[in-house]
């Protein structure tokens, strides 16, 4: 007993340490930092005697007596108890044994004084009432009195409303708790009997331990909640329900018997701690218990001084502001600190709401009370009604909130404006909701169409009568008198449509409405439809502004009028020059070429086809031979031949004869020359136009003198069209084509890709008024790539070599016009006269001397040599040679050669002129076409004037009628031949007659081979006789079939005995055995259920050996098949049923008995079973 007293007391100074740190003012190290903290433990008993009861003290109402049954050899057995008064140190012989006697507060003797019972009470409880919740670890009594027969331990956690029970003590459990389960406890919750504790013995001085969680049951996490929960105490009552007893008391029922029976105490332990669930690491007094705390430091007091922001007794509460998360108690390494709520500083109290902490996904419960600065919302992060979050503004800002600005009578929800700004979701603080009809940002104005605005309106204000498009600004009418003010090109007293000359009627045109803007070239006036502004087009425009040209048609030049001068009719002192287009000098010119005019040349013209009767300028397009020429050409006249008198109703009616002759002169410096005064021509009529080129310098004829006129183009006059006239934008067209000399460019014929783009964007707007419409492309089919050409001139696609705006023709220097183009004529340089050649056969001009060909490229026939076109020299054997070489073409009279100077093979004579011996055939031995000819020449001997032949390989003699040694056949028939011996190369070619001369067999054969070509291995022999690979046949002699043959020829394979196999019969098949035999091999049987199994494949071994036939046996199998019992023994094996041979040693001839009945083999002179 002293031994554990002792042990206690270390562990309850050790354990109070930190209460006397604390209390002489020691630094205490801070236990709580991100972590769970626990205060220390002691005896809940120290400092709270008055909360201690018991249900029976003797003495406690008047003095008693008792007696002790341990004393029998102490006279003094029996002693007075008088519990009126405490005990007190100062009055030893004190006999006063209340409850609070068995807490001990100082370190004396701790048996001077203890708690004791009334004589013979058998049920008593001790009962501890905390003033708040702790943690109960374990109970220590010392009992001065023999330990009760049966008692338990109960708990109360909610101050004694209930109680549940820790553990039951019995000496005899069965008899005191029947219904409660005896033996070890398997888990710490379990409500069990134990007899320990509760042994007669000791009389006195005996203990009784109880812990809460026992260290015998493994605790798999000691912060369980179920641990936590039996840790957890309010009140702690200590039963006991049976006295033990000396069995005096059946049989005497005297008072005095009783005195001997009570419960004594001398001290009782509650180790513990104030119950902080950690989140403290001490405790601290509470009222009075302050005066008690210098008295007795040693006290653990109830109200824990809480951290991780908790609060209240046991720190089971989070502070006011720390409600974020979920209250949870500190467990290990983690703090579970309550988190501070997010209030955006405009609340100090919040509250948790576990709907909202599951919303958040466990991140955030905390929800704010009482936001002030005109705030809601769980973290006080929302404006309320009527006030909207200041984006400017942080969220912390006393003033984030600002009031709404929304007029009441032009705004919905009674001025409630948008509380916070998102532009993701299109959301503006502090907009207001306007009713439909109202607009601003304050909703203090109607909106455009719309006037008078009332709160009464549930739209808020009411319509315009005007279109709110046509109206100045797009806002309608005027907000207050409702009166309504169009916009500049809108008209009407609503602002419903359009000006003259306007369209397209529109919101986000200031003016209102656009500008028809017609083409003036492609539409007949500047009229358009008023909704989608089209203009009236000419025929064959379209767009909008019908300013393109349909698809097929084109806006021609002023040029379109164009008559080329090599399609005139020319006088006999005028010739065409026909001019191919060189990408070194640019193109200057129009058509095929030129005509070349002299001094008194007259050209006709023959014009039709003009569309628009008016006033037209002749232009002539010329070149001068000498540009340098200051003066040019000065007489030149132009007449009109009219077929005859105008229209008297027409525009022309009024000319004079006079009007048809002009005076031109061609200057040096120019291209062209433009004939003035216009001529008035009438549309659809064929007219004669007369140039005459007099003399080129007036007064001094000059014979040599020469022009080159390109073409005749009537072109209408430009000044006069109204594009250039009367407006402001028409003025500046005609600066524009005056300043880019548009009207020059075309009259001198520059192609559309030279000219500039503000020229080609006149193009179609001169075309209306003066052709009156667009013009079909009319491409040729066969010239062209497609029908399309270009709408700026109308130029087509042409197709290589293929000229014109149409494609209609070839250009200079080729030929063919056709589907694929046209074809240069590439005529010879030297050969020809020049490079024009016939527009149809594409036939040049040759020079003399006997040229011709298509290019005048080469000799007539019977020449070579080009262009010194020699004779051709084949000896009277042909009549044309090559032109190159000279080398003579189909040569006659069966000679052959570069001048037909030998025979053909085949032949022989010598055919050259002055010798003459004509080709005759070689007769080897047939001639040509015999069908047994076996030479392809032949010659003449010098020595004696015979025909030698040339034979072929494999043929022999003077006509080739032998075959050569090792050939055969008969090269004299028709169709005979000799031919190479076949012999798969398995003889001597050099040894004569190793075949047969007539047939071919083959008769000398070598490498082990045989057969009429050698084609196999000799008997005996196998191997491939075609790559001379035959060797003898190598067989087993145990296993071959020697009356069945040698081995096979090809593949060596020998004849075997029956289950014998190998190439060589040299082993027996799988599963057989005993190739000695010399007759074949055996099966091996082996029993499927007596032998080994495989390891590999766990299926029987059913092989056996090569030599005896042994095969494997499993334990307890034996015989050659493993079908009958092991060695020595006999029996029925597949029964299991084997038994051991006991053959005498001495008188048997063999130890193996019988295998199936056990009888052995006796010697001689021997019996009995056994012998």
């Amino acid at each position: 007993m002293k031994i554990n007293l002792l042990s206690y007391f270390l562990i309850y100074l050790i354990s109070t340490s930190f209460l006397l740190n604390n209390l002489y003012g020691f630094e205490e190290e801070d236990l709580c930092t991100d972590r769970s903290c626990f205060p220390a433990t002691g005896n809940l008993l120290i400092g709270r005697k008055h909360q201690l009861s018991a249900t029976s003290t003797c003495g406690l109402h008047r003095p008693g007596r008792y007696c002790i049954v341990s004393h029998l050899e102490n006279p003094e057995k029996c002693f007075k108890c008088d519990s009126r008064q405490p005990w007190s140190y100062e009055q030893p012989g004190n006999v006063s044994h209340r409850i609070e006697n068995v807490v001990k507060e100082n370190y004396g003797d701790r048996t001077q004084n203890w708690w004791q019972s009334e004589n013979g009470v058998q049920n008593v409880s001790i009962r501890l009432d905390l003033e708040a919740e702790f943690h109960f670890t374990h109970l220590i009594m010392v009992f001065r009195s023999f330990r009760p027969a049966a008692m338990f331990i109960e708990r109360s956690k909610d101050f004694g409303k209930t109680w549940s029970t820790y553990r039951y003590f019995a000496y005899d459990c069965a008899s005191s708790f029947p219904d409660v389960k005896e033996g070890p406890p398997r888990n710490h919750k379990d409500v069990i009997c134990t007899k320990k504790y509760s042994d007669v013995a000791p009389s006195t001085g005996g203990e009784l331990v109880y812990k809460v969680v026992s260290p015998h049951i493994r605790t798999e996490d000691p912060y369980a909640p179920d641990i936590a929960e039996l840790l957890k105490i309010t009140n702690l009552r200590i039963n006991f329900t049976r006295l033990h007893s000396l069995g005096d008391n059946l049989l005497d029922y005297r008072p005095e018997i009783d005195e001997k029976y009570w419960y004594a105490v001398y001290e009782i332990v509650v180790r513990g701690s104030c119950s902080c669930y950690g989140h403290a690491q001490r405790c601290v007094p509470v009222g009075d218990e302050t005066i008690l705390t210098a008295k007795l430091p040693d006290m653990v007091h109830g109200k824990c001084e809480c951290t991780h922001n908790t609060k209240g007794m046991n720190c089971d509460d989070c502070e006011d502001f720390y409600n974020d998360s979920p209250w949870r108690p500190g467990i290990g390494d983690q703090s579970n600190e309550c988190k501070r709520c997010e209030c955006n500083d405009h609340a100090t109290r919040c509250h948790f709401d576990w709907a909202v902490y599951n919303a958040s996904g466990f991140s955030s419960g905390g929800v704010c009370d009482d936001c002030q600065h005109n705030t809601m919302g769980k973290n006080c992060e929302q404006c309320k009604p009527n006030f909207y979050r200041d984006p400017q503004r942080s969220i912390r800002d006393p003033y984030v909130c600002r009031p709404c600005q929304c007029d009441r009578s032009g705004s919905k929800y009674d001025g409630i404006c948008e509380t916070e700004e998102d532009p993701e979701r299109g959301l503006v603080a502090g907009k207001c909701y306007c009713k439909s009809n109202v607009d601003g940002p304050n909703c203090d104005r109607c909106k455009n169409g719309f006037w008078e605005m009332r709160k009464e309106d549930p739209d808020g204000c009411r319509p315009c009568s005007c279109n709110l498009i046509g109206t100045y600004g797009n806002e309608g009418c005027d907000k207050v008198t409702g009166k309504c003010t169009c916009k500049a090109l809108v008209m009407g007293e609503q602002c419903d449509h359009c000006l003259q000359e306007h369209y397209g009627l529109s919101v986000d045109d200031p003016n209102g409405c656009k500008p028809c803007d017609c083409d003036p070239g492609g539409a007949y006036d500047n009229h358009c439809d008023s909704a989608e502004g089209m203009c009236r087009c000419r025929p064959n425009y379209s767009g909008r502004r019908c300013n393109t040209t349909e698809s097929g048609y084109f806006c021609p030049f002023i040029d379109k009028y164009t008559f080329e001068a090599e399609f005139s009719i020319l006088p006999s002192n005028a010739e065409q020059v026909p001019r191919e287009y060189s990408v070194d000098r640019p193109w200057t010119w129009t058509g095929e070429g030129f005509v070349r005019v002299h001094e008194n040349t007259n050209l006709s013209f023959f014009v039709e086809g003009l569309q628009k009767t008016g006033h037209y300028n002749f232009v002539i397009r010329y070149e001068l031979l000498d540009p340098n020429d200051p003066i040019g050409w000065e007489d030149v006249s132009l007449t009109i031949v009219r077929p005859g008198d105008p229209s008297p109703d027409g525009v022309c009616a009024n000319i004079i004869p006079s009007d048809d002759f002009l005076i031109a002169r061609l200057p040096s410096r120019s291209k062209f020359t433009e004939i003035m005064p216009a001529v008035c021509l009438e549309a659809g009529v064929r007219y004669e136009i007369r140039l005459n080129f007099g003399e080129k310098r007036s007064g001094y004829p000059d014979r040599q003198a020469q022009a080159l006129i390109d073409s005749l183009v009537i072109a209408p006059q430009t000044d006069t069209l109204e594009l250039f006239r009367g407006s402001e934008m028409n003025e500046y067209r005609k600066q524009i084509y005056d300043r880019f000399q548009c009207r020059a460019l075309s009259l001198s014929g520059t192609p559309a890709s030279q000219m500039p783009l503000p020229c080609l964007d006149l193009v179609c707007p001169m075309n209306g008024p003066i052709v009156g419409e667009a013009v079909s492309c009319d491409c040729d089919l066969t010239g062209s790539t497609s029908g399309i050409c270009n709408a700026k001139g109308g130029q087509c696609e042409c197709k290589p070599n293929v000229v014109g705006r149409r494609c209609d023709r070839c250009a200079a220097g080729t030929y063919g016009f056709g589907p694929s183009g046209c074809t240069p004529c590439n005529c010879d340089s030297v050969g020809a006269l020049s490079n024009a050649c016939d527009k149809q056969s594409g036939q040049c001009v040759c020079r003399e001397r006997g040229i011709t060909g298509r290019q005048c490229d080469q000799c007539q026939p019977g020449f070579w040599n080009f262009p010194e076109c020699r004779t051709c020299q084949c000896n009277g054997h042909a009549s044309i040679c090559e032109q190159r070489t000279g080398a003579c073409m189909d040569c006659r009279n069966l000679t052959d050669g570069a001048h037909c100077e030998r025979c053909v093979d085949g032949y022989y004579g010598d055919p050259r002129l002055g010798v003459g011996i004509p080709c005759k055939p070689c007769p080897c031995p047939g001639g040509p076409g015999s069908g047994y000819q076996h030479a392809d020449t032949c010659y003449i001997a010098p020595q004696n004037q015979s025909v030698v032949c040339n034979c072929k390989h494999g043929y022999i003699g003077q006509y080739c009628d032998q075959c050569q040694v090792n050939f055969w056949g008969n090269p004299r028939e028709i169709a005979g031949s000799c031919e190479k011996c076949h012999c798969h190369d398995n003889i001597d070619f050099n040894v004569p007659n190793s075949c047969d001369p007539m047939t071919g067999d083959c008769l000398k054969c070598l490498h082990n081979t045989g057969g009429d070509q050698c084609q196999h291995c000799l008997e005996g022999f196998f191997g491939d006789a075609r790559s001379r690979t035959c060797v003898r046949c190598v067989c087993n002699h145990l296993g071959t079939n020697s009356s069945a043959g040698s081995c096979d020829r090809v593949t060596g394979q020998c004849p075997c005995f029956p289950n014998v196999v190998g190439l060589q019969c040299d082993q027996c098949a799988p599963l057989h055995y005993d190739l000695a035999s010399g007759r074949g091999c055996s099966a091996c049987n082996c029993d499927t259920n007596g032998v080994i199994v495989d390891p590999n494949t766990q299926e029987p071994f059913l092989k056996c050996n090569d030599i005896d036939g042994q095969c494997h046996c499993k334990p307890g199998r034996g015989g050659r098949t493993c079908s009958d019992c092991q060695d020595l023994y006999w029996g029925d094996p597949v029964h299991g049923e084997c038994q051991r041979c006991e053959c005498d040693p001495y008188g048997s001839t063999t130890l193996q008995c019988h295998r199936q009945n056990g009888t052995c083999i006796c010697k001689p002179g021997s019996g009995g079973p056994k012998m």
